[in-house]
């Protein structure tokens, strides 16, 4: 009789079906998979309940096969070429062993059957595995695919060459049967996967897909700023998408109407979850986007976001009150959501129930209520929000106010003692109170339940391998708005660029804050209209640092450059 199946990973299964995992050490790894998205294989060996060589007999025992020593195995050039090195790269595996039917390949976790079943798909032939210790098959990856390995301007070469023996030789556009079929060809798949390997690989935080009349681009968003890489064959521009499609359970038969989607997918190791966008064009085909939400590289920890220390203590306190509205505000990418998860985070505890609603839910999160906002259901902010006030809640997440209606509710919320967070879509803190008021909400009921607006952006980091000092001159101190006393003996920095950050000087990023307290006197101007300038001056007067002024103390600690504060304050 086969056992309930109480976990969706495979191998944690396993542990609790075999008694090899106490109960108090399950519950201590799924609170850490909540919190960093690793997988159990690697949380089993972090937390030291097993070595990693216990769990690779484990999991080897599971799938009928052994564990080898991956540096000690002698693998033929003919094996090693037996793969496209695009496939060794993105599932993390070496094939050792090779016969006309099949293929034996060294992995360091478990396969799923989806995997598996393109992995026979992409490779035309059975697919067999042996285990080895992950690091080995990592070195190994890098050994032989690695400085040789394909690019995607490598593979572009061949694919069109492959793509017209998949396709018949049909040199024309393909018609919709065609597009299908073309979809579900091993050079498109390979080439998607490609991209979106080397995509990851490279921080991108959006994945665009551009069709237009002469040309098929596609552009990775990578710390803010968009890369384009060589453009494929504008006829590949129907099968990518549609392949797109296919992974993220979308309707690939209509190219009419915008469709949303998600694909989640398991890159060198680590699981990705991509939303996928489409929008239909003028000329017959889609643009399609893929935000990629990468759990384990976004610490949701208010002590990671970089937030200055009088900012976080202030923060810590407000948002641990039992009511009121606490707002994040700056545009589009500018980590608002990331900063709202941080907070939930930090007191999503057991004492409190905690609602959000989302459009779309970005991140889930054990212990929060998450609902997401569908206009096309009808699940609107304001319905959802009505509901919630009948759930018993404690703390409510609104992804965004964007109209009188919602804010009216959030402000009932408030008033009967609720923790509202939300969003807004304003230049700078002082600003969103202006934009409440605009929509209609009643200047006495703005100021006795805000509790604190926080304003921020994104600034670029200098790379740390290539940083350069300099003495600024009397122009950039005047841009700046500081003098030379401020500066004292400190000197400015940019990146000269290198092959770390792709030669642009900068890798990852970096939050500038601007906290704005409503106590008694702003509470007050609000009350009387007060124009943003003068709250924000009154805000400036009780000790506030704007967004400008954020961004000099980090010039002058050296993490970003003039160019970036300037273009963002």
């Amino acid at each position: 009789m086969e056992s309930e199946l109480l976990f969706d990973d495979v191998l944690l299964q396993i542990l609790h079906d075999q008694g090899l995992l106490r109960d108090d050490q399950i519950e201590t790894l799924l609170a850490e998979q909540e919190e960093s998205a690793k997988s159990a294989r690697d949380l089993v060996v972090d937390l030291e309940f097993m070595e990693e060589d216990e769990v690779l007999e484990i999991i080897a025992g599971y799938l009928g096969t052994q564990v080898i020593n991956l540096p000690a195995t002698e693998i033929p050039p003919d094996i090693l070429h037996s793969i496209p090195a695009s496939t060794a790269r993105m599932y993390n595996v070496i094939p050792v062993d090779m016969t006309a039917e099949s293929i034996t390949l060294a992995t360091s976790d478990l396969v799923t059957q989806a995997i598996l079943e393109e992995l026979r798909f992409v490779l035309t032939r059975e697919v067999g595995f042996v285990l080895a210790r992950e690091e080995d098959v990592r070195t190994c990856v890098n050994q032989y695919y690695g400085d040789t390995s394909e690019s995607v301007n490598d593979m572009l070469s061949s694919l069109e060459e492959d793509f017209e023996r998949a396709t018949a030789g049909d040199g024309a556009d393909l018609d919709e049967e065609g597009i299908e079929e073309a979809a579900g060809s091993t050079p498109v798949i390979r080439f998607v996967n490609l991209v979106l390997y080397q995509a990851i690989q490279d921080r991108a935080s959006d994945i665009h897909f551009e069709p237009f009349e002469n040309e098929f681009k596609i552009r990775y968003r990578v710390d803010g700023s968009l890369y384009e890489m060589t453009p494929p064959p504008k006829r590949l521009a129907g099968p990518v998408t549609s392949r797109i499609k296919v992974m993220a359970n979308m309707n690939i038969a209509e190219r009419r109407l915008p469709q949303d989607g998600r694909i989640n997918l398991t890159v060198a190791g680590r699981m990705i979850d991509l939303r996928v966008s489409t929008l239909p064009t003028q000329s017959g085909l889609e643009s399609c986007v893929l935000r990629v939400l990468d759990r384990s590289t976004v610490q949701l920890d208010l002590e990671n976001l970089g937030i200055p220390e009088d900012v976080y203590h202030t923060f810590s306190v407000d948002i641990e009150k039992p009511n009121g509205i606490i707002i994040v505000t700056g545009p589009t990418g500018s980590g608002k959501t990331t900063t709202l998860y941080s907070a939930l985070m930090r007191i999503n505890t057991v004492e409190r129930k905690l609602l959000t609603c989302e459009e779309p839910v970005e991140y889930d999160i054990e212990g929060i209520m998450q609902v997401p906002i569908s206009e096309a259901t009808g699940n609107t902010f304001p319905i959802v929000l009505r509901a919630f006030l009948r759930q018993d809640p404690d703390v409510m997440m609104v992804g965004e106010i964007r109209d009188l209606e919602t804010a009216q509710i959030a402000i009932q919320a408030s008033l009967t003692g609720h923790l509202v967070f939300s969003t807004l879509h304003t230049n700078d803190a002082a600003g969103s109170v202006t934009r409440l008021i605009d929509m209609g909400v009643e200047p006495y009921l703005a100021s006795s339940t805000l509790e604190a607006i926080v304003g921020q952006r994104l600034l670029r980091v200098i790379c740390d391998r290539c940083k350069t000092g300099y003495s600024p001159d009397i122009t950039i101190l005047e841009q700046l708005e500081i003098t030379a006393d401020e500066v004292g003996d400190r000197e400015f920095q940019y990146g000269s660029g290198c092959a770390h950050c792709s030669n642009t000087g900068y890798r990852g990023r970096r939050g500038i804050y601007e906290y704005l307290s409503v106590t008694d006197p702003i509470r007050e101007l609000i009350n009387d209209r007060s124009p943003t300038l003068v709250i924000r001056e009154k805000a400036r007067e009780l000790g506030m640092r704007t967004l400008r002024e954020d961004g000099v103390r980090n010039i002058l600690d050296g993490y970003t450059t003039v160019d970036e504060v300037i273009r963002y304050t």
